[in-house]
């Protein structure tokens, strides 16, 4: 028996016509605990692969088994009001009409084009091939409830990176608190350990250049370290909690370290 194809589902629905998108993101935040780690109640599947540089499967549409991927059991309304990639593609309209991003290095080489497959209109499968495929299931947790601590705390972890997450809200066509999220942590975060390790750099660049026309000898007393000295050597290490000196004020470079051993990182079922 042949399954009715999948009707083109806009967002948001006629019935909601007129009402403010923050509302209805707001009462779905509000009923997420109904439906996350559901799946019986889902209303589509994602396909995310796992190998991003698998060339594209061939025509007719290909099936799940076909790459390496990962199966997530979602709602197209949860997905489709924070995604605009998503919310398009649900409502039949190429992701490649939709936004030229598409096209640019958001994606690998390679990759396949996301694209809904063959299925049932009650539960359509979606192929979602994302930059990132580590940190997809932070971001659904986002999605679903519109908090960053779960994202917060695997960075600090190193359980995920930055770049995997900004590159994935690109891709997806996230909205845009979860840009404003990713910009200021890698302000507070990333920015300031890149800039050390720059001056660090260029003052091991100068040393060099004035050890090759100074001999120096050591004698008996010891070499005073400066704070700048053990500020390059701390910058130089794995660990980077480093404490800075400019113009007379402490700042601190948090450490991007362990994930705590008592944290759960959620996944879609």
């Amino acid at each position: 028996m042949a399954h009715k194809p999948f009707s083109p589902r806009p967002f948001p629905p006629p019935a909601l016509a007129g009402v403010p998108l923050e509302y209805i993101v707001e009462q779905l935040h509000t009923l997420a605990h109904r439906y996350w780690n559901r799946p019986e109640t889902a209303d589509c599947v994602l396909i995310v692969p796992t190998c991003n540089h698998v060339q594209s499967p061939p025509s007719p549409p290909a099936t799940s088994n076909t790459i390496p991927h990962l199966t997530l059991q979602l709602h197209i309304d949860y997905l489709s009001a924070k995604s605009s990639l998503i919310r398009g593609l649900f409502s039949g309209v190429s992701p490649l009409e939709r936004s030229p991003s598409m096209q640019s290095s958001s994606a690998p080489s390679g990759s396949p084009v996301p694209r809904l497959l063959d299925s049932c209109s009650s539960r359509p499968v979606l192929l979602l091939p994302v930059p990132d495929p580590r940190s997809i299931h932070l971001l659904i947790h986002w999605i679903y409830f519109g908090k960053t601590d779960h994202i917060e705390a695997c960075l600090k972890g190193g359980v995920v990176n930055w770049e995997g997450l900004a590159r994935n809200a690109e891709y997806l066509g996230l909205s845009s608190d979860i840009k404003v999220f990713l910009g200021r942590w890698y302000g507070k975060w990333l920015l300031p350990a890149r800039g050390q390790l720059e001056r660090c750099s260029h003052r091991s660049e100068d040393d060099s250049d004035d050890d090759s026309d100074i001999e120096l000898e050591y004698g008996e007393n010891e070499v005073e370290e400066t704070s700048e000295d053990v500020v390059c050597a701390a910058s130089n290490s794995r660990t980077p909690d480093v404490t800075v000196v400019e113009r007379g004020r402490s700042r601190i470079v948090c450490p991007l370290t362990r994930l705590p051993g008592n944290l759960k990182v959620y996944a879609a079922a």
